[in-house]
C-alpha cells in the first residue's frame, strides 16, 4: 500500500515537473516578443532599462522563493487566528513552498536569459567592427550583466532568509488583491 502511495506521489511530481516545463516556454516565449518587441527599434538607454528591468525580476523572484521556502507556518497560524490580512495566503504560499519555489526560479531564470538576449540587442546598437574589440565589448556586457545578477541574488539572499516570514506575508498580501483568499 505504502508503495502505490509513493508511486502516486512520484508521478504527481512529473506532472509538475512538465508543468513547470510549459510554463518556463510560455514565460519565455512571452518575455522574448515582448522583449524583441520593445527592442528592435529601441534606443540605446531603453534597451538598458529593459536590462535592469529583467535583471531586477530576477533578483526579487529569487528572493520570493527563498523566503516562502524558508518562512514559518507557525508564524502566519498565529497571525490567521488574529486574522492579519494576507495570512491565509502566506499559509497557502508555504504549504506549496516548492511548488511556489520553482514558480519563483522559471520565472526568475527566463528573466536572466532575457537580460543575456536584451545585452545582444545593445551589442547590435553599437555595432563595432575590428578584430579584438569585436570581442571583448560582447564579453564585457555579457560579464556585467552576469555580475549584476549574481551580485543582486547574493546581496539579497541573507535578507531573504532573515526576513522570510515578513516577505512572504507581503507577497501573500499582494497575490491576495488579486484572489481574494482572506
Amino acid at each position: 500500500m505504502k508503495q502505490k502511495h509513493n508511486r502516486k506521489k512520484s508521478e504527481r511530481a512529473w506532472v509538475w515537473s512538465v508543468k513547470i516545463l510549459f510554463l518556463a516556454v510560455l514565460l519565455s516565449l512571452t518575455f522574448s516578443i515582448v522583449s524583441e518587441l520593445v527592442l528592435s527599434n529601441a534606443a540605446l538607454i531603453i534597451a538598458i532599462i529593459v536590462i535592469l528591468v529583467f535583471i531586477f525580476i530576477s533578483v526579487l523572484f529569487d528572493v520570493l522563493g527563498l523566503a516562502v521556502a524558508s518562512s514559518n507556518i507557525e508564524h502566519f497560524t498565529a497571525m490567521a487566528s488574529r486574522k492579519v490580512k494576507g495570512s491565509k495566503q502566506a499559509m497557502s504560499l508555504n504549504k506549496n513552498a516548492d511548488k511556489v519555489a520553482s514558480i519563483c526560479d522559471v520565472i526568475g531564470d527566463v528573466c536572466g536569459i532575457l537580460s543575456g538576449a536584451a545585452g545582444a540587442s545593445i551589442l547590435a546598437k553599437i555595432a563595432i567592427s575590428g578584430g579584438f574589440v569585436e570581442i571583448l565589448i560582447p564579453s564585457l556586457i555579457s560579464a556585467i550583466i552576469a555580475g549584476l545578477t549574481i551580485f543582486g541574488k547574493s546581496a539579497f539572499k541573507k535578507y531573504a532568509l532573515v526576513h522570510a516570514n515578513k516577505i512572504t506575508l507581503k507577497f501573500a498580501r499582494f497575490i491576495n488583491t488579486f484572489t481574494r483568499k482572506d
